[in-house]
Parts: structure tokens; sequence; C-alpha cells
């Protein structure tokens, strides 16, 4: 039925993939792309070979009701056979196993495909290898572009940098490397936002963003640069992206109890978006006393313990008060002592409700507390939603709020 409602489709397709940060950069994006377009995107992050082909339909999933699903095939029979309206189509998509791009690409061929990193992800059994092959597995979204379509790269990952100079022209590169087309300098992040200097053909443009971390100018600059080759004026771009915010759980700031604030980074969790979250506790807590209440970071496979461990080393220089919750995670904890974070320092809960009741009672006045988690088994928006201020806000602000995440263990 997607394969049938694809053929009518007249619009531009763009896909983004890469290994961390797929729905922020889909966001922003779209919060491009909106202010001029008819733009439909992914909800969530339904990026899979299951969320692409419900996109494409305009329906909802049925999780486990039987009655739901019939209705919602009815549904999406009848769409496949009407015309989509949409002038873009922003598609995320997800790889967790050799293969799965091979079949997002069977129903999509993009005119603009956006690859924003490679990193240690999607490692577990059955999974891929190493980091070579999940590369090989989401560079096949390039060679099923369009005649003429663009490839829009990171060029300061190393995997995505070599691919760029196979390419030559038909990529467009960004990143803090001055050879990059679109780069950025001057970065500078506060708990209010990040700005900095985007060079762009020897001109200057000032890019303010309510969203916080360095590492989000990673997330703004391909948003810029797709508005760009859709034919935006490059200031437009620049002013749609000071609207936008980040999708819930991933590094949201939000008021806790006692005065302290979260930097709320629980939708899930891996090697490279630890160590940033780590670095920008470190940034943003000089004066406060800095929180990490850390999961365990799910499909890592064989090198789960050395890339925990290589994570622990890092706590001790970011951190004075460290919680981890998970078996795996519990890895960190003894990498960060042996690092030199004092036994007292250190709590370790084998879940997130051990970890919220010990807590809870704890908070300091001005605490700042990162809180970032895997998703299956580790669930940390619970413990958000314990400390927040305004628990009331939570199915707002908050991932995995619906009834059937709700009623998971």
């Amino acid at each position: 039925m997607a394969k049938h409602r694809m053929k009518k489709f007249k619009g531009k397709i763009i896909a983004v993939t890469g290994s961390v940060g797929k729905t922020s950069t889909k966001e922003a994006i779209f919060n491009v792309l909106n202010t001029q377009f008819r733009v439909k995107r992914n909800q969530k992050s339904f990026n899979s070979e299951f969320g692409l082909l419900l996109t494409i339909l305009d329906i909802e999933s049925g999780f486990s009701s039987a009655a739901k699903w019939s209705w919602y095939l009815m549904k999406g029979f009848w769409h496949c056979l009407t015309k989509d309206y949409s002038e873009i189509l922003l598609l995320e998509l997800g790889v967790d196993k050799p293969g799965d791009m091979d079949f997002l690409t069977s129903i999509v061929k993009p005119d603009i495909a956006v690859i924003i990193n490679i990193s240690s992800v999607h490692l577990g059994e059955g999974q891929f290898k190493d980091m070579n092959a999940v590369f090989e597995e989401k560079s096949k979204l390039v060679h099923a572009l369009k005649p003429h379509g663009r490839v829009i790269l990171n060029t300061d990952n190393e995997f995505l940098s070599n691919m760029a100079k196979k390419l030559g022209k038909k990529a467009v590169t960004f990143g803090k490397d001055r050879d990059a087309d679109y780069w950025a300098s001057q970065i500078t992040s506060s708990i209010e936002g990040v700005n900095f200097v985007l060079h762009l053909d020897n001109k200057r443009y000032d890019v303010k963003s309510g969203v916080i971390g360095e590492y989000q100018a990673y997330v703004i600059l391909p948003a810029i640069i797709c508005g760009v080759e859709m034919g935006m004026p490059i200031e437009v771009t620049i002013h749609a992206v000071e609207r936008f915010v980040t999708p819930p759980g991933r590094m949201t700031v939000i008021p806790a109890i006692n005065e302290a604030v979260i930097l709320d980074s629980s939708y899930n969790s891996s090697p490279l978006a630890l160590r940033e979250a780590l670095n920008l506790l470190k940034a943003l807590g000089e004066g406060k006393r800095k929180v990490a209440v850390l999961g365990t970071m799910n499909e890592l496979g064989k090198h789960s313990k050395v890339l925990h461990e290589e994570i622990g080393a890092l706590i001790p220089q970011c951190v004075d008060l460290l919680l981890t919750v998970g078996t795996d995670a519990a890895v960190m904890a003894g990498a960060a002592q042996s690092c030199g974070l004092e036994v007292g320092q250190i709590f370790k809960f084998k879940n997130v409700f051990e970890a919220s009741e010990f807590f809870k009672d704890k908070v300091q006045k001005n605490d700042l507390i990162l809180v970032k988690g895997s998703q299956n088994n580790v669930r940390l928006e619970r413990f958000v939603k314990t400390l927040m201020a305004n628990p009331e806000d939570a199915e707002k602000l908050l991932v995995r709020q619906e009834s059937v995440w709700q009623n998971k263990a």
C-alpha cells in the first residue's frame, strides 16, 4: 500500500539517518521547511521499516489491539488510493541490523539524503559487528538517491568525511572544519541555548538557538542547509531555527524540586551522545552540584563493557555525584571510582524505582541533574517525573507517556 501511494507522490523526499540525533535533526529540518512548504514527517521516532509505512499511509500503530489494527489498515487502504498533497516528505530512517536500509529504500528514493554521524550503536547480537558495518548499511541511502540527488554530510565524522571526498560536488558538507561548505565557529553554550557563527561562501551569519549543548550545531546546520537546498534565503532559515525546540527527552531543561534543574536526555543513550552530555553537564554546572543519573547503554554487544568503562573514566572530570541504573551502568560506576570519584559520591541501583526513591529527598537547591539512559529496561523518564517541580506537565514534557508505555514494566 505504501509503495502504491508513493508512485503518485510528486513532492520532494528528504531522508535523515545517522547513529545519534536523527529525531532532533528531523525536527529541526521540519521547523525550517514548514515555514514555507507543506511538510509531512514521521511522528516521534517512527523510523523503522514499520514506522515508515505508517507515516506514508497516514495511520497510527494499533500496538497489540486487533480492533485498532483493523481500523487503521482500512484507513491505510483508503489512503493508498488517494494522493498525498504534501510538498515535502521528511523521513527519519533508522536501521538496527543489516538489510534494514535495503527495505526502507525499496519504499522511498530520496531527493536529499542527510547523514549526520556514524558511531557505536546497535552492536548487539544479531545487529552490526562493528562501526564499519554500521556505516556500510547507512551509506546505502546514498546509493538510493534519485538522479541529481544531493547528500548532506557531517565531515567532522571520519566515515562521512571520506564519503564526501568520493562524492565530490554531489555532497554538501557541514561541521566545525573550515573546509566544510557550511562551517561553524565561535560556538558558545549556556542554559539559555547555543550560539555560533556560520560561514558560507566567505560570508558570516550569527545563528542563535534555544537548544542547549555545543553539539546541537550538528542538528541546526543540516536544517539550514535543507532550507537553502529547497530555495529558501539563508536568512529565513536562520530565523526559523531560532524557534526550534528539541523533542522531549533530547536534552530539554525541566525545573525540578528545591529549585534544581534537570537536563532531561532520558529518551536514549549511546557512547557518543553520553560523552557529549557529560561534557555539557561539566560546562553548565560551574558553581553548582553536578549530578549524573546514568542508565545502561543498550545494544552494544561484546563491546559493552569496554564502552561503559571508557565513559566511566570520563565521569570524575564532569560529575560531583553519580547514580547508575542497571547492571551495565554499574560498570561505569566502577571505572569512575578507579579514576578518582570517591565511594561516597557513587550510588548504584538495579532499577529506576530504587534510584527515584533514594534521591527524591536528597535534591539540593540549584543542583544541575543530568538524566540519560537507554529505553528498554531503563526508562529514566520515570526518574525525571519524580523530581519535576510540576509533575502535571509530564505528559507534555516527557517521553513515553502514552498508556501503552505506562503499562509496561
